[in-house]
């Protein structure tokens, strides 16, 4: 969960739900297509025959002033303010009045005829439910039913039940209480379960711990089989850290499990690589380990799990490297959800923190979905199953969530109704940004054969490899400073072009230290100058030697996603080259006929976008711990080229809006966010 810009304490017990109350207001994208978005964040599609774009002219570097790339959060006093709305949400929610939905939802894909009629119940709370686990710990429910309209009682009979396994307090998270609502008055009962060690569940707190998704397990049959009024179908719920533990949860139900269908929103998926560190590096966000303890009821099992975090990002300890990470990753779970044969609707933003593993996490369902060798690798086969979708869109960590496409799947998949959502052969539902649309399609990445494009002499891009050796200095120092940032651009592209993530740099550099540390951010700069961040990424070169099981290439080789180990620090020789790969996040973008395309090295991010109360992106390199400062202290680092050893930006060139623009709009559901409601295309011409 994101907490960015809370630091006053008597807000902080209720900031989990807070803060994504602020982030849930009502958005229309719409009005701010034009607007600029924050530092790029992922999303792709791919048809099986892509032409190629045409190459751009000749660069003409030019340097511009340096984009603020720092998403904006609500102050402390908004927070207070949104808190009394929650309050007020809450006491709406556990009414017991239906209330008709501002129209149906009509999706032209749906075949049958699907759309999302009025509320047929109203609701009734029940608090305290004990739920026991096999080692004789209770877990604390709330239960939400269905209830009759009139006499504002359980409605009788069964319904299939909705679980959302969370750690925060019921009604503190302004999206499951708004869902859980919505649900209900369509027939679900929905039951949230307190995570041991947290709210008023017994036990000990684990941090994705074996015995959680155990727990999960027995939650699943609890609901199935124990809870009154299941028909003993489930689906899973769970947006943030609920996410996380739904799907461990599905990775190990086992197959005929009474959990049908799941999804799993707004979720981390690899908190060393995308999350608590980026390159190596903690990321500004995870200072938030601190106070995680407090957001999830504050015991003392709690306090201490996070704070351990805490404190290993700071000195550099376990916690700072994979192996402490390795059973704690989401994403492990893909193949053995799909062995389940468990439908899942994955759900995430461009700007959300998750982006990058969640459209992984889609590949590596697709590919064991499909059964081929591996599922560490790209999903580049046309054949894609509707049970393993994804959507994508302009949002940021809780944004963009809409109920009535949810219960779309979970009536699918629970009710077994022909609502159509899963009769497509294009289970990515991506949003184009730079062209403001939606586009379908299967594979991921989108792009099979990438360009490389080489840094040049004078500051230049080129897709052809630069014939003079040359070389260009940066210091370890702030972006501010005169020798802390390098600019290389390409010439515009004529016609445009699609660029469909992830991307890669590969640079040959020495440093006169034991250690490096690069950002790489790839911006969209417009004729007259103006640059929108796309996406970044960064390298800590005692960090930065890579998994080739785990690391990405395209059909011709070339470095696709990058993937280092950071299992330890293998600190540097000074003076000696060596090749650095850095994993830029994945996007999908339209560079406007005109546009160029700049990377721009720094070192470190700017006290600024550093600073939390003002907001910053959750995957910066903010903090370099104590081990990382005195390595990187006094370094000057020499970024070379030549035609032996090139450095080059990868990048996935498709033509200018190949895609077909798929259908959408804001529905009852969405709070203003435009969301896909059509959800095949026809052949996409990329």
């Amino acid at each position: 969960m994101d907490l960015r810009g809370i630091s006053d304490e008597s807000t902080r017990s209720l900031a989990a739900g807070a803060f994504a109350a602020v982030k849930s207001a009502p958005i229309d994208w719409q009005d701010a297509a034009d607007a600029p978005r924050p530092s790029g964040f992922p999303r792709f599609s791919r048809s099986s025959t892509c032409a190629r774009p045409p190459s751009p002219e000749s660069a003409r570097p030019t340097h511009q002033s340096r984009e603020d790339r720092r998403v904006k959060f609500p102050s402390l006093r908004r927070i207070r303010l949104c808190l009394s709305v929650v309050v007020v949400l809450a006491s709406v929610a556990v009414g017991c009045t239906a209330e008709s939905s501002e129209g149906p939802l009509k999706t032209p894909s749906s075949g049958e005829g699907w759309e999302l009629g009025p509320a047929t119940y109203g609701q009734v709370v029940s608090d305290n439910i004990p739920v026991r686990m096999d080692d004789g710990v209770v877990l604390d429910a709330t239960v939400k039913y269905p209830a009759d309209v009139a006499t504002g009682e359980r409605a009788p009979g069964t319904f299939p039940v909705i679980v959302n396994i969370t750690p925060y307090a019921p009604d503190t998270e302004p999206y499951a209480v708004e869902h859980g609502k919505l649900f209900t008055q369509h027939g679900y009962i929905f039951a949230s379960v307190s995570i041991r060690g947290t709210q008023d569940s017994g036990g000990s707190f684990g941090l994705f711990s074996g015995r959680d998704a155990a727990d999960g397990v027995e939650i699943v049959e609890w609901a199935a089989r124990k809870l009154d009024g299941s028909n003993g179908a489930v689906g899973g719920y769970g947006c943030s850290y609920p996410g996380m533990a739904l799907i461990a949860t599905a990775g190990m139900v086992g197959k005929g499990s009474p959990l049908k269908a799941i999804i799993p929103a707004c979720t981390g998926w690899d908190y060393i690589r995308e999350m608590s560190l980026v390159g190596g590096i903690p990321t500004g966000d995870s200072v938030l380990y601190d106070q995680m303890g407090e957001f999830v009821g504050n015991q003392p099992s709690a306090r201490d799990a996070f704070g351990v975090v805490a404190n290993d990002l700071r000195t550099g300890g376990p916690a700072a490297y994979n192996e402490f990470w390795q059973e704690r990753q989401p994403i492990g779970y893909a193949t053995k959800i799909v062995d389940n044969d468990i439908p899942t609707l994955l759900w995430t933003g461009w700007s959300d923190v998750g982006r990058r593993g969640a459209l992984e996490m889609y590949a590596a369902m697709q590919n064991a979905a499909v059964r081929v060798e591996s599922t560490n690798g790209p999903a580049f086969s046309d054949s894609a199953s509707g049970k393993y979708q994804l959507i994508v869109g302009p949002w940021h960590h809780t944004e963009g969530l809409d109920p009535a496409v949810m219960l779309r799947w979970y009536d699918t998949w629970l009710k077994d109704e022909a609502t159509g959502i899963d009769r497509t052969e294009q289970p990515m539902h991506l949003y184009e940004q730079g062209s403001e649309r939606w586009i379908n399609a299967a594979s991921y990445p989108l792009d099979s054969d990438y360009d490389p494009f080489y840094l040049g002499p004078a500051a230049t891009l080129a897709n052809g490899l630069a014939t003079t050796p040359g070389r260009e200095t940066i210091a370890w120092t702030p972006p501010t400073e005169s020798d802390g940032v390098l600019n290389f651009t390409t010439a515009p592209f004529t016609n445009g072009v699609t660029l469909a993530g992830p991307s890669s740099v590969e640079v040959f550099a020495r440093t006169n230290t034991t250690n490096l540390a690069l950002i790489a951010t790839l911006l969209d700069v417009a004729p007259d100058g103006t640059e929108i961040p796309i996406t970044f990424g960064v390298v800590l070169g005692s960090q930065s030697a890579l998994d080739s099981d785990h690391t990405w290439r395209d059909s011709n080789g070339t470095l696709i996603r990058p993937y280092a180990t950071q299992s330890q620090d293998t600190y540097l020789t000074p003076g000696q080259q060596q090749l650095f790969s850095i994993p830029l996040h994945p996007n999908l973008w339209s560079v406007e006929p005109g546009h160029a395309l700049r990377i721009r090295f720094t070192t470190q991010p700017s006290a600024q976008d550093c600073d939390i109360d003002g907001g910053v992106g959750v995957l910066l390199p903010c903090r370099p711990n104590d081990p990382q400062r005195a390595s990187l202290a006094g370094g000057i680092f020499d970024i070379e080229w030549s035609a032996d050893d090139p450095s080059a930006v990868n990048l996935p060139l498709l033509p200018y809006r190949c895609f077909e623009t798929s259908t959408a709009r804001a529905t009852s559901g969405s709070h203003g966010a435009v969301i896909p409601v059509e959800w095949s295309s026809s052949e996409n011409h990329c």
